[in-house]
């Protein structure tokens, strides 16, 4: 699950951290590698290893993308699962001999290898399919860091609701989840804190975009965030996927917060009464930017790779086969995605993305939270 990569064990933490901080593919005659006419050879049985968010998204990534590019270029191509411990394995590699050579980042793995200096750039003029995308992937982005990788796409935590258990008048809305309806028949992530509270701070709307979670300090005497919070009553707190998809195919709850990676096979598994999408009123966002590591030893079909993802046809695959957002404008919205952001207005107006800056912010209270978070966990949970 997405959560998981905040908080399972392995990765750099976060104490560690803070004291750290306190359609066609361009030819290859573009990076030096060859002449245009050899650009399907030229690369022929390269090996390259790329990390993307382990799982049922893994199998789709590796389906969608990585096995169509092997098949053009007849390359080696590989997938690598990880959550959060991607920085930390490639700082305790060899400098020069990464564990692999492009990796999936959100905003937080991002920060983490800027501060350490793990990635490497990749030239704009090598990557042109960077022309198709969203122009809102770009503006999010801390201007530091926009010569490291490409964006991919969107992942979100979404609202999934059983209608045989909940019926068909509950609104796909966060605020569903305050419903007196729903005492006893939610289904919400117990193992990680920063996006219930991030939904919290949507859902109140006391300040602009998720700044009551940013601005939350510790030993406050009014609380309202934790106090909206505590309104609610789960069926369960679930601590990883493989435990939500019982509890709700069990229709142990009628309602459940998901993240956008595990939400297609739900759905797909789950049947017609499960319904999940984006929220008219929004919700909360991590980007799926993909970042070349530094001292690969394919810098070239890195590139290459890269460029490869932004293509229509490729992003179309992944599309398919997901509830995550493709970043290029054109893609082609399958039937299953209900409220996809399709321009870039709908960007801004129905994702709150929680941005370098935002992490920053929450990881300045990092144990703070999650402590006072246990305690609204315990409050809570059904005898």
């Amino acid at each position: 699950m997405k959560n998981i990569r905040f908080t399972r064990p392995g990765g750099l933490s976060r104490r560690a951290f803070l004291g750290s901080v306190s359609a066609g593919l361009a030819a290859p005659a573009l990076l030096g590698r060859a002449d245009p006419v050899l650009a399907q050879t030229a690369f022929a049985g390269e090996e390259l290893a790329v990390t993307t968010w382990s799982g049922a998204y893994e199998d789709a990534f590796r389906r969608a993308v990585v096995e169509p590019f092997n098949e053009r270029y007849g390359t080696s191509a590989v997938t690598l699962g990880g959550w959060d411990q991607m920085a930390a394995q490639i700082m305790a590699a060899p400098a020069d001999n990464p564990p692999f050579d492009i990796t999936i980042a959100d905003e937080y793995t991002t920060l983490v290898g800027m501060t350490e200096g793990l990635w490497a750039a990749t030239p704009r003029e090598n990557l042109p399919n960077l022309s198709g995308v969203q122009p809102w992937y770009i503006e999010t982005r801390p201007e530091a860091m926009r010569d490291f990788g490409i964006p991919f796409g969107l992942g979100f935590l979404l609202p999934l609701i059983n209608t045989d258990l909940a019926g068909e008048d509950l609104p796909l809305s966060w605020k569903s989840l305050w419903d007196p309806a729903m005492e006893r028949k939610l289904a919400l992530d117990g193992a990680s804190f920063v996006w219930l509270l991030a939904v919290t701070a949507l859902v109140r709307g006391a300040k602009p975009g998720l700044e009551e979670l940013y601005s939350w300090q510790p030993g406050m005497a009014d609380d309202p965030l934790f106090a909206k919070l505590e309104e609610l009553r789960p069926a369960k707190w679930y601590r990883d996927g493989a435990e939500l998809s019982f509890v709700m195919m069990q229709e142990q709850a009628a309602m459940a917060e998901i993240y956008s990676i595990d939400a297609f096979g739900m759905v797909r598994d789950g049947g017609e009464a499960f319904r999940t999408g984006i929220p008219e009123d929004g919700t909360v966002a991590y980007t799926d930017w993909y970042i070349k590591v530094r001292g690969t030893r394919h810098d070239e079909l890195s590139d290459v790779f890269l460029n490869y993802m932004l293509e229509k046809e490729t992003q179309d695959r992944i599309l398919a086969t997901t509830t995550s957002v493709s970043s290029r404008a054109d893609v082609t919205v399958p039937d299953h995605w209900q409220g996809y952001p399709v321009t870039n207005d709908d960007l801004k107006k129905r994702v709150n993305l929680i941005d370098v800056a935002g992490w920053e912010k929450i990881l300045a209270n990092w144990d703070a939270l999650d402590a006072r978070f246990k305690e609204a966990v315990l409050k809570t949970s059904a005898n």
